[in-house]
């Protein structure tokens, strides 16, 4: 079977996986399995969308591969998005949850047979202040740990870091107060919610299994309400996200949406924190929809 010959790779020099030698071992697997690779390094926030953006306008690449976390592919994926270039991983971030979502083992060898022969499956998207998300968003509690995260911290400390800023949140006493607005439709069930997650994937924070009925193949988004906001609640739903029963956990209600918008309840301007795809975006409020164009995504070989 021919495989892909041409292969850009968009990479973050930051990201922890490269120190650790994969990017170095799946670059010798693609050599050897005959590929000519070219390696683009961003040098700034958002670079990662123009470089892509100029790869798939040049037209020589048989995939365009995001190296890095699911930042650095949230990035590439804008830059590809209407262009018919396929998105490839080499995952080398914290979380990697959209590799999980595909199937991808961080094996070198099984991340250059996906890119040289893997399928190109259909996948979802979603906005969020119209820019594009692949996975999720968070609004309240995992908004304020990513946003308190320093980038040294994260490639010091890795997952070390975001369970260190959340147990101190957790502390301070962690629920915000939200006022949602769901397909048009709000409520006083839909105020005062402690912590939203707006989902495009069954995975949340690496291995953790938010939802077991979540496809990333399929359009739509799955929003997860979190009504409590005690600290017992919350060390609850995280031994529910530990164990996959979150969804049918008390105080918590799931609602399958097209448009979604979320803003402060009794909190000033800016309280409350957003993350995108694992990267700090601002605070409230927001609005999301489901997105209407869909990205194709490498994934591997059955």
């Amino acid at each position: 079977m021919a495989g892909r010959k041409r292969i850009d790779i968009i990479v973050n020099p930051a990201a922890g996986g490269r120190r650790n030698g994969l990017f170095d071992a799946v670059l010798r697997a693609l050599h050897d399995g005959g590929a000519f690779v070219r390696c683009l390094d961003t040098e700034y926030p958002g670079h990662a969308t123009e470089l892509a953006a100029m790869a798939a306008a040049e037209g020589r690449a048989d995939v365009i591969v995001a190296a890095g976390g699911d930042g650095t592919i949230n990035e590439v994926a804008r830059g590809l998005m209407a262009t018919g270039v396929p998105l490839g991983l080499l995952p080398l971030g914290t979380a990697n949850v959209l590799a999980i979502e595909a199937g991808q083992t961080l094996d070198a060898r099984s991340v250059a047979d996906t890119l040289l022969y893997g399928e190109a499956k259909l996948i979802g998207t979603g906005l969020v202040n119209d820019a594009l998300f692949l996975l999720m968003v968070g609004i309240g509690f995992d908004g304020v740990v990513v946003s308190n995260i320093e980038p040294l911290q994260k490639r010091r400390f890795g997952k070390l870091a975001f369970i260190w800023e959340g147990l101190k949140h957790w502390i301070k006493g962690p629920g915000a107060s939200l006022k949602v607005e769901i397909n048009g439709r709000s409520d006083e069930q839909l105020h005062g919610i402690a912590w939203v997650v707006v989902t495009n994937a069954r995975h949340y924070a690496g291995p953790f299994v938010l939802s077991r009925t979540t496809d990333v193949t399929r359009p739509g988004l799955d929003v997860f309400l979190f009504h409590a906001g005690s600290r017992l609640a919350f060390a609850l739903y995280f031994l529910g996200l530990a164990v996959g029963v979150v969804e049918a956990m008390p105080w918590v209600t799931r609602v399958r949406a097209g448009t979604l918008r979320v803003w402060e309840s009794g909190a000033s301007p800016g309280a409350v924190r957003v993350e995108v795809d694992g990267d700090a975006v601002g605070s409230c409020p927001v609005s999301i929809q489901a997105g209407e164009k869909i990205l194709r995504l490498i994934v591997p070989r059955r």
